[in-house]
């Protein structure tokens, strides 16, 4: 986040793309890297957005935050949560489990993570976001490229120069600006580093489902390459 231009819309767009499907998306939100002069503004927002979830039974319409799929993910979350903790994260929200029967994990946000915390370095997947603090569009890159994955990205500003100068900057397959990272099926879909190789989705995944075959001309009259290999 570069700027507080509409931070209510931003807001309310890091929190979808954070809590969509109980956060068990692999292009979801999962850090949030905001300019100083804005965090203070972002980070109240976004808490205010986590806190008015209401886990429940999946069926019922009150619900707005269902289970995890297992309780190893659960489990799982609940590990990376409590390191990050005992090593020094803040809890701003939430950070355990309600008391309700399944795999559910309260909204959790984290800020004060540093390198030495499974957080910092491992997906978190599920409803627990963290939210870092820097100076400037520099360092906000380099924080976000220290992640081993590169799948997807977002960048939000209103200057459109600005935000596709950092979002080509950005290591990951995918960078949207002004909207969370999102999959449409028109679209290349895919990542890089620790997020694989290669593109579905789009005319690039056609291409994959198709055998193409190549036919070159060359003139008859032409030379013939010495190396054929």
């Amino acid at each position: 986040m570069l700027d507080g231009h509409n931070i209510e819309r931003t807001v309310y767009a890091a929190f979808l793309g954070r809590m969509g499907n109980t956060g068990q998306c692999c292009v979801a939100a999962k850090r949030f890297i905001v300019l100083a002069d804005v965090y203070d503004a972002f980070l109240t927002g976004l808490r205010d957005r986590m806190s008015e979830v209401q886990p429940g039974d999946p069926v019922d319409p009150a619900t707005t935050l269902g289970p995890l799929a297992s309780e190893a993910a659960a489990e799982l979350l609940m590990e990376q949560v409590r390191d990050a903790v005992d090593k020094g994260a803040t809890v701003v929200l939430g950070g355990g489990r309600p008391d309700l029967p399944g795999a559910f994990v309260e909204p959790t946000l984290l800020t004060d993570v540093t390198p030495d915390m499974r957080a910092y370095r491992e997906e978190l997947f599920g409803p627990v976001a963290t939210v870092y603090r820097v100076a400037d569009e520099d360092e906000a890159v380099a924080l976000a490229n220290t992640s081993p994955y590169g799948l997807g990205g977002a960048v939000f500003a209103a200057d459109p120069e600005r935000a596709r100068g950092v979002a080509d900057r950005l290591e990951a397959g995918m960078v949207w600006i002004n909207h969370p990272t999102a999959s449409r099926p028109e679209l290349p879909f895919g990542g890089i580093k620790r997020s694989g190789y290669g593109r579905e989705l789009g005319d690039v995944g056609i291409v994959e489902f198709a055998n193409r075959k190549l036919v070159r001309y060359v003139d008859a009259d032409a030379p013939i390459q010495e190396g054929l290999g």
